[in-house]
């Protein structure tokens, strides 16, 4: 079978799953514009558009482009050698922020079972001995943690929705499952890998209960993690009508009435459900973080207040960059990068960077931009990759 987009013609390969290849020379990029709530500066890495783990409530589908084959069709799009596009971008510079893998589509999707492309752009990371973070809900290849391991300031992210296998089912329905989940984070903590937890999202009347949660902490802190990151469902209201009828299909009528009824607030084009009941989950996940021991942050969490959009991790994250991690920027120094002494990597809250470049000390008029691979070629200009 092909398909035509953009007018050009691709050939859908049907095994494991619908997908099909491209070549792209897309770039390294940080944070998007506006919203921005993450802390740390991160080199984003997208090698698939299109996920097949299969969670309904993804906003990816409400993005163009190539996720838009995969939201109509349910054809995955990958790019191929996208691991050697990567090295040649990170040879061109001297200033270097972890990589994240990856922030819209899971990077140990049963498709990379058959590409290895995540695996193969951490190596070319970890070759460099530049740092890089990766955010799954699918079971982790051992090759992937050999390789973090070598990388001090590497880590990992696993999102476990609910202690309830069954309902985990519903969810996140190739998925793995809640016990290979938990020892995600035990083999992360028993290489010595930084472990975080991702309650994210949390499904009002559904996964929110305090008990629930309070195990989830519980059995997520005796496995290793150190952090936990929560969010409460967003919709896009692209798929607004999507989700909703998802819900009633395996909730009841009742259910998608609750939604409507606590799914009132509209940011940027996203349904938010009303702030006293998120900042009620918040507090209560917060003082069950500080009973364990253990840093909380949100994602992606806001709030309407004088007309302006405010994060609510001001509020409630207890760690000093929202993954609960520290990492500094990274120079070049020959063929290999090394981190700058006394950064922290808090480049939102940063007035004196001591990384020297002064682009990334956004605490000082309270900017948060987003970067370009230029700039990390303009930053290496500059500096002359010396630490």
């Amino acid at each position: 079978m092909k398909i035509t987009f953009n007018k050009k013609e691709y050939e859908v390969i049907e095994e494991p799953q619908a997908h099909i290849l491209i070549s792209t020379k897309k770039e390294l990029h940080g944070w998007w514009p506006g919203k921005r709530e993450c802390t740390s500066e991160r080199l984003l890495i997208n090698p698939y558009n299109g996920c097949g783990i299969g969670c309904f409530f993804c906003y990816t589908r409400a993005f163009p482009g190539y996720f838009r084959i995969f939201r109509e069709k349910g054809i995955i799009t990958v790019a191929k050698d996208f691991d050697r596009t990567v090295a040649e971008q990170l040879d061109s510079i001297n200033v270097a922020v972890p990589g994240y893998l990856s922030p819209v589509t899971d990077p140990f999707q049963p498709l990379n079972e058959k590409y290895h492309l995540s695996e193969r752009i951490i190596k070319v990371f970890v070759e460099r001995n530049i740092p890089i973070e990766f955010i799954t809900k699918a079971s982790i290849p051992q090759e992937a943690i050999d390789l973090v391991k070598m990388q001090p300031h590497s880590f990992g992210q696993v999102s476990i929705l609910t202690i309830d296998e069954g309902l985990r089912k519903v969810l996140v329905p190739e998925g793995a499952s809640t016990l290979t989940l938990f020892r995600n984070l035990e083999k992360l903590a028993r290489e010595g890998i930084f472990a975080v937890c991702r309650i994210d999202p949390i499904f009002p009347y559904i996964t929110d209960k305090k008990k629930d949660l309070a195990e989830l902490v519980e059995r997520a802190r005796s496995s290793g993690a150190g952090h936990i990151v929560a969010s409460i469902l967003d919709i896009p209201l692209r798929i607004k009508a999507e989700v909703l009828e998802t819900l009633k299909r395996h909730f009841g009528p009742g259910k998608k009435w609750d939604y409507q009824k606590l799914y009132k607030e509209n940011i940027d084009g996203y349904l938010h459900a009303k702030i006293d009941y998120r900042k009620r989950i918040f507090d209560n996940l917060r003082n069950i973080c500080e009973r364990k021991n253990l840093t909380f942050a949100l994602c992606m969490e806001y709030e309407i207040k004088k007309g302006e959009i405010r994060g609510l991790n001001q509020e409630f994250m207890s760690s000093r960059n929202c993954e609960g991690i520290d990492i500094p920027i990274y120079k070049r120094e020959k063929e290999k990068f090394y981190p700058a002494s006394e950064c922290a990597g808090d480049c939102l809250h940063c007035t004196h960077p001591k990384c020297g470049i002064e682009d990334l000390a956004m605490g000082k008029d309270g900017s948060k931009k987003d970067w370009h691979l230029a700039d990390y070629r303009r930053w290496s200009k500059e500096s002359g990759g010396k630490i």
